[in-house]
């Protein structure tokens, strides 16, 4: 016979109540439509002053005495409760006997561990605490407020121990650690503390310049959404839904299944960044070779910070490469590369002898990285987005953040081009560092009205100068007397070269030869000489001069003559060839620049100062500037005759212009930011100033007697880096190649060292400011030959006109962000966002958005475009309609600070609320709604109060109803004495005699569909077109239980010699025996009302006779194999199954087993009731669930 309505039950569980032992499996207690307290208890007070999760197990039973199909069956909660701080949820765990501490495992694991943080446990912790430490890079991403991480203890042993913790307060301090007695590093100290105290003693690691943990300590991991629990809900509509809608709108896609409280948390004067620490590489690659000791317990260390990709090393007749930070022997992963302290690990073997070393140096600087975004609209919202990055991000500094379901997701660069996640479930891409073209597919649709946000670190400020060779040199300034300055005539050096003397004397023009390079000038009583092998350190100069009267004349504000140039006079004749030096002030005509970008030179911090110029004569009456002639001297009369007026290099920021993805930091016009891409140096005239201001000065000796001195200079290098730039030097970024030997390098803090098989071994020091180098040590002997393969130098802070962040906790509370601006000018704009969301002020626009706290930042103002076109940023492509064009005033970002108020949420005390929340998320809510999800739509509608006779039609004035519900005034569901044409919307009572008058009957209309895309705004599109108009008041789209057609049946059956350890298992195990049960000849029997999802085992006792057991129920009959066996089933009153002795056959032996699994027409889930803290609204809690699905239809006559 068909199954009807009155056929589908809800079954209580065996234990309905919060312990432990809940659950348990289905009774016989039958869970009545509209009786009270049948499945939760009342709300107490303590429920709506803390919060509480309650939770009990329901089953779905098919009660017919033949094994019919419940087809496609599902259910929903079709109706949630009218107080809004009560919400039901639903899940399965599959398991029909599961208790509730099993159920809440399963519920709680929606958090899974996944990698390693980018940091470890610091030092040993104790059961108890409420905070950890842990140690990490700098430049690496801190724990978020809410954030949850992994602590497990003896990994992967028996004894191992795992505990999932949440921060609720994050903090951070930069710490200075000492290696090798005189080396730093510097490592971020975290301080997380706890939702929970520590259940367990975890072991820590000490500080490691590596960032490496010990083998023997607890590992710290990140976790992923594992979402073992597919939960189900129910939400009302937002908006009405007519009749062939595809999409309707939710109020939300989420429920909340455990409770949590708010609370709010300043976040004051916040940096909106992470200092990104990028590599910045040198002109060129270095190769050299090493002995040093490299083992499992001993690092391999480079010269300094590496450039990811370019590491070489040969050793044993094998190449090891570098992939993504990990070291590579073909495609076996062997060690780590730490490319930023230039330090290479093993983790398989030692590797003595000698290596040869190739790789590119690269400094790592600390920066404010750019940011930009693709906004996520209906129209482009997609798994994978392609583009370029401008300007090219470094290697290994780009990111994408992505926004899906309501959680953020980062993708990385870990420095060979592809991009990852924690988890690879997050998504991958690639990326080129060659032409800044990107293609990533995420692992999630992305929310709409969020973005994408990418951040990379450029060297804008930076300048790679290129591979130059460098000699080894000292500035000698004679210490002559008061008065005296050198003269043309004698001129020699002498010094001692171990046993050997070596001397350099000067040509005519005073230029250096002999055994050493450089030249004498003479006008300023200095040397620049450089031996063409390398002295002993302390090797002593003896110095052979001629000295005479030094002169200067001062001039004041001499005037141009017709020809514009200067025509000026010593005052004396007889000036002596070689020793004229004039000096004068210029001033630099900035105009080349414009006044926009001098505006951003003077935000960056860039001063130009206007230079002085210093000529000599070359000996022969031509007046030289840096090689080339500006003028002339006559000796005899004194005369000086020049142009005053050079061209120097001055720096200018590098701008390409883009529309700001989206359309408008505030989507009312079209926006567009300058790109920063870098400093070039471009040609400027510095003129002699034509006012008072300007001045001329002559140093020069005249013929006369002169005096000869010996004098005694210990040979001390100095020597400048770069030549014709002022600019400081990058620390970490200077890798110097002498003739022979190990690289020279800097240690980041001023020492030039070079490696040896003894450590590090100090070369010199460098002043970063100057670029100048003064060397301590060297090796004799060595020829005069220095390669600078790498050197970057610096200059001013970078500048941004559009910078996107994420605020460091979120939701924001609504007009609480406020922006702090810096100004060239002086001093700081604050900035403050409106209530709804809006970012407007002088020279600032932008937008926040509260709920996950994204704020887009853009700098400039709309102009009229007319006039603007010779300016960086003007392209004709950005001209608005109506004549206007954004100019971007850009500002330095690293100044920026916000300020904000968040939510937090307060922890939970996990055997209170009946729910551990620690590894739920922060805000207890989890998604019911997804892509594939199977949904309903529905609303119900009752009727008025009806008394009602015998052949009375009752008209619903709907049609194409799903269910029909009679109700008598006890409140007493009836399944009998009416019929109900679903598809006319007619009701004809038949017999009344057992209804209590009046009645009312509740009518449902629904639709069923698979959800294809689903957005965290609340908007569900379906595969399927609705079907009915449904208004807003009364309906309810609610996520479906699939429990697929259940019908009773015997899944499995097979004989066993004996029980082997009473294991269940589901294959024979061990020999096979004659004996067996013929279900071809006799079917084993099954109904819908009596079986049940059970694995049983029939022991043989005797040759005959038999024992029933069941996994979950135990010993429940005997039998033999000549009777018919129908163990009955307890909840139902109804036989578990039916054999009978037809299908027996011989054989059987004490011992042997028949084990048998039956699947009943059974589909157990959970409910959870979960309380929200707050008032209440009421006493009725009541809320529906609905079981629903499809049966065959009689054949119709």
């Amino acid at each position: 016979m068909p199954i009807l309505q009155g056929d589908i039950q809800l079954r209580a569980s065996r234990v309905m109540d919060d312990v432990p032992e809940g659950g348990g499996g289905p009774s016989n207690v039958e869970i009545e439509s509209g009786q009270e307290n049948a499945i939760m208890p009342d709300i107490s007070q303590m429920d709506r002053a803390i919060g509480r999760a309650n939770m009990r197990q329901l089953s779905v039973v098919v009660d017919t005495e033949d094994r019919d199909t419940y087809q496609g069956s599902n259910v929903i909660v079709a109706k949630p409760p009218e107080d809004p701080n009560v919400s039901i949820t639903l899940f399965s765990t599959g398991g029909v006997y599961d208790t509730r501490a099993q159920a809440q495992a399963r519920l709680e694991a929606y958090l899974n561990k996944g990698a390693e943080w980018a940091g470890y446990l610091y030092e040993n912790h104790i059961k108890g605490q409420r905070v950890i430490q842990i140690f990490q890079r700098p430049g690496t991403e801190l724990p978020a407020v809410g954030k949850t991480l992994v602590l497990v203890g003896n990994e992967g042993l028996a004894n191992e121990q795992e505990q999932y913790v949440r921060a609720i307060r994050v903090t951070s301090v930069e710490r200075t650690f000492t290696y090798d007695t005189d080396k730093d590093y510097k490592a971020l100290i975290v301080t997380m503390e706890l939702s929970d105290a520590l259940r367990y003693d975890f072991t820590g690691s000490p500080a490691s310049r590596q960032f490496a943990r010990q083998i023997n300590s607890a590992h710290l991991r990140d976790t992923v959404v594992a979402d073992a629990g597919s939960y189900v809900g129910v939400t009302p509509l937002q908006k009405a839904a007519a009749l062939g809608d595809f999409t309707i709108i939710a109020q939300t896609i989420m429920t909340q299944i455990v409770p949590s409280a708010q609370s709010e948390t300043p976040i004051p004067a916040a940096i909106p960044y992470a200092a990104a620490g990028f590599p910045v590489s040198a002109a060129e690659a270095v190769t050299f070779s090493t002995t040093q000791t490299w083992n499992t317990t001993t690092s391999l260390a480079l010269p300094g910070g590496c450039l990811p990709g370019s590491l070489s090393i040969v050793v044993g007749g094998v190449t090891l490469t570098d992939k993504g930070g990990i070291l590579m022997s073909g495609t076996q992963q062997i060690g780590l590369v730490d490319y930023a302290n230039g330090v290479v690990t093993s983790s398989l073997g030692s590797y003595d002898g000698s290596k040869t070393i190739s790789y590119r140096p690269a400094a790592y600087m600390q920066r404010m990285p750019q940011s930009s975004e693709i906004r996520i609209t209906a129209e482009n919202r997609s798994q994978s987005y392609t583009g370029f990055i401008t300007p090219l991000p470094a290697r290994g500094t780009l990111s994408f953040s992505y926004r899906a379901q309501g959680r953020w997701y980062v993708l990385s660069d870990s420095g060979d081009g592809t991009l990852r996640g924690t988890d690879s479930s997050y998504g991958a891409g690639t990326y080129s560092a060659e032409t800044g073209s990107f293609v990533v597919t995420l692992g999630a649709l992305p929310d709409v009205g969020s973005s994408i946000v990418q951040h990379w670190g450029v060297p804008t400020q930076e300048t790679v100068q290129p591979a130059a060779d460098l000699l080894i040199s000292q500035t000698i300034a004679l210490q002559l007397p008061a008065g005296q300055a050198l003269y043309p005539g004698a001129f020699e050096i002498k010094w001692m070269d171990g046993t050997n003397q070596r001397t350099a004397t000067a040509t005519a023009a005073w230029q250096l030869q002999g055994d050493a390079t450089g030249e004498v000038r003479v006008g300023r009583s200095e040397v620049l000489f450089a031996p063409k092998l390398l002295p002993a350190v302390g090797t002593v100069l003896d110095v052979t001069v001629d000295t005479a009267p030094a002169v200067e004349v001062n001039l004041q504000h001499p005037s141009r003559n017709g020809q514009g140039r200067l025509a000026v006079s010593a005052g004396q004749g007889a000036l002596v060839p070689y020793t004229v030096e004039v000096e004068w002030n210029t001033l630099t005509d900035q105009s080349v620049l414009g006044l926009y970008t001098r505006d951003q030179l003077k935000e960056m911090g860039v001063t130009l100062v206007d230079p002085t110029q210093i000529a000599r004569d070359d000996g022969n009456g031509k007046l030289m500037l840096n090689g080339v002639q500006v003028g002339t001297v006559t000796y005899g009369t004194g005369a000086v005759d020049f142009n005053p007026d050079v061209v120097i290099k001055i720096p200018k920021p590098v701008y390409s212009s883009s529309q700001v993805s989206g359309g408008g930091f505030n989507g009312e016009v079209a926006q567009y930011r300058l790109n920063y891409e870098g400093i070039e140096y471009l040609n400027a005239p510095s003129i002699y100033p034509n006012d008072e201001s300007g001045y001329v000065k002559i140093r020069f000796r005249t013929t006369g007697s002169a005096t000869r001195r010996t004098l005694q200079v210990t040979f001390a290098p100095e020597f400048d880096l770069v030549t014709g730039v002022q600019a400081p030097v990058v620390p970490g970024s200077v890798v110097l190649m002498p003739s022979s030997g190990q690289p020279w390098s800097d240690d980041g803090r001023g020492v030039l060292r070079v490696l040896t098989s003894g450590g590090f071994v100090t070369r010199g020091s460098i002043n970063y400011a100057t670029g100048r180098v003064g060397l301590t040590s060297w090796t004799p002997g060595n020829a005069n030959q220095l390669r600078r393969a790498g050197c970057i130098t610096t200059l001013g802070d970078a500048i941004s006109s559009a910078y996107v962040f994420r605020t460091a906790a979120a939701p924001l509370r609504p007009g609480s962000l406020t922006v702090q601006v810096p100004r060239a000018s002086g001093g700081s704009q604050n900035v403050s966002a409106g209530i709804d969301g809006t970012i407007t002020a002088p020279g600032v626009v932008g937008t926040v958005d509260y709920e996950t706290g994204l704020v887009r930042l853009g700098f400039g103002a709309l102009v009229v475009a007319a006039g603007n076109e010779a300016e960086p940023w003007y392209d004709a492509a950005n001209v608005q309609p109506d004549g206007k064009i954004f100019k971007p005033q850009p500002v330095v970002a690293s100044a920026l600070r916000y300020s904000a108020v968040a939510y937090a949420y307060l922890p939970m005390n996990a055997d209170i609320i009946g729910i551990d929340p620690v590894r739920l998320p922060s805000d207890g809510k989890v998604p019911i709604f997804r892509s594939g999800s199977l949904c309903v739509v529905g609303h119900t509608k009752t009727s008025a109060q009806l008394n009602v006779s015998n052949n009375q039609t009752v008209n619903l004035a709907r049609v194409r109803l799903s269910r029909v519900v009679v109700r008598d005034a006890n409140g007493k569901t009836h399944q009998k004495g009416y019929t109900a044409d679903l598809e006319a919307g007619l009701v004809t009572f038949t017999d009344v005699s057992a209804m209590t008058m009046p009645v009312t009957i509740e009518d449902r209309i629904e639709d069923m569909a698979t959800a294809t895309d689903v957005q965290i705004s609340g908007e569900i599109t379906f595969n399927r077109a609705l079907t009915h108009d449904y208004p807003k008041d009364g309906t309810y789209v609610s996520s479906a239980l699939q429990a697929s057609d259940r019908r009773a049946r015997v899944s499995l059956d097979f004989v066993q010699q004996s029980w082997i350890d009473n294991a269940w298992a589901d294959a024979p195990v061990g020999p096979a025996i004659p004996a067996k049960y013929d279900q071809s000849v006799s079917p084993i029997e099954i109904t819908n009302a009596g079986g049940s999802t059970e694995r049983w085992v029939l022991q043989f006792t005797s040759t005959t006779q038999f024992r029933v057991i069941g996994e979950h129920v135990g010993v429940i009959a005997t039998g033999d194999i000549n009777t018919v066996c129908s163990p009955l089933n307890p909840a139902t009153g109804k036989p578990y199954f039916t054999i009978k002795p037809l299908g027996w056959g011989s054989g059987w032996a004490v011992g042997n087993i028949l084990r048998i699994n039956t699947v009943g027409a059974i589909y157990p889930f959970w409910v959870v009731r979960t309380i929200q803290p707050g008032p209440e609204t009421g006493i009725e809690h009541s809320f529906s669930i609905l079981a629903r699905g499809d049966v065959n239809r009689p054949q119709s006559n």
